[in-house]
């Protein structure tokens, strides 16, 4: 385990199981209200997730996870590795002290699909809110059948991005019976760090709609 601190923000890096690897960040002064799972695209970079997180603390805490990495002479991107689902639940589930929503991006958001349903099968901790960013949803070229989900979900894109038309982001609809709800940034990919004040936000309040705030910490940090 390692950390770092940066002002009254801590990163801490936890080995959670079976090669999966969780960067934490905490604000351990100020213990948080909520819990956001990140889910990185196939090049799992936490860059982005890094600098949510200064504006999300100390109301949200936030997890990034590290996919294992790829062996040597290894094709398969590590988000598509058989079994990563499963490795991934095995670890958020013991995470759930606190309300939790999970967040993925790009690849990323099938997986947080996937780990959402195992937590609402599973456990009595489902998430508050499976954000969806930049992936059509499952299904979208076809029937799905029921709804997996019965929490909100919320889907992101931006309004010219190839990878995620908007026809295709909107069948994330028919993957819940709870919520749902789009948000659609303007320009191509990116919106992430173009537009992470906003994302921040939609995050935060969603939330905080959801559950309720605590007094005195009812709204993220202000950016500069």
């Amino acid at each position: 385990m390692t950390s770092e601190s940066s002002g009254h923000a801590r990163a801490v890096t936890d080995v959670a199981c079976d090669g999966v690897v969780f960067i934490r960040i905490e604000q351990p002064a100020v213990p948080s209200r909520y819990r956001l799972v990140c889910f990185p695209d196939a090049g799992n970079s936490s860059a982005c997730y890094l600098a949510m997180s200064e504006l999300l603390l100390p109301t949200v805490e936030l997890l990034i996870v590290q996919y294992p990495l790829l062996d040597t002479g290894e094709a398969e991107p590590p988000v598509n590795r058989p079994g990563l689902t499963d490795k991934i639940y095995d670890a958020v589930r013991d995470w759930t002290d606190r309300p939790l929503a999970l967040f993925g991006h790009r690849l990323g958001a099938e997986l947080a699909y996937g780990v959402a349903q195992r937590l609402e099968r599973e456990t009595d901790t489902g998430p508050l809110t499976l954000f969806v960013s930049g992936r059509p949803g499952p299904g979208h070229r076809g029937f799905l059948g029921p709804p997996a989900l019965q929490c909100c979900v919320v889907a992101l894109t931006g309004d010219h991005d190839p990878q995620a038309p908007l026809p295709g982001v909107r069948a994330w609809r028919r993957c819940t019976a709870g919520p749902f709800d789009l948000e659609v940034f303007p320009g191509a990919p990116g919106y992430l760090d173009s537009h992470r004040r906003e994302v921040v936000n939609l995050v935060h309040d969603q939330l905080i709609s959801l559950h309720g705030p605590e007094p005195d910490r009812a709204a993220p940090k202000q950016g500069p």
